[in-house]
């Protein structure tokens, strides 16, 4: 799955029923969780949040925009953790 962003080299995975996990190729970017309530929350490569949002791809946006806003720099290695 893959969405428009700034990045177009975002590749995203569900890896279990609302549960997205986003790289480029070899960092981790961050995941999703979708909660109960519907809402998506948002985290980034150290699975600290990003905040909440009422759409998956808002979600996925905001992983990929703190990636790109600096995250990235201490983004953990595909493969490295």
């Amino acid at each position: 799955m893959q969405i428009e962003t700034q990045e177009r080299d975002v590749v995203w995975a569900r890896v279990d029923d609302g549960f997205y996990v986003g790289s480029r190729p070899g960092h981790f970017l961050g995941c999703i969780d979708r909660q109960d309530d519907g809402h998506f929350v948002a985290l980034d490569t150290h699975t600290q949040p990003i905040g909440t949002f009422a759409h998956l791809a808002d979600a996925m946006e905001a992983v990929a925009a703190a990636y790109v806003s600096g995250t990235h720099e201490t983004a953990t290695p595909v493969g490295d953790a």
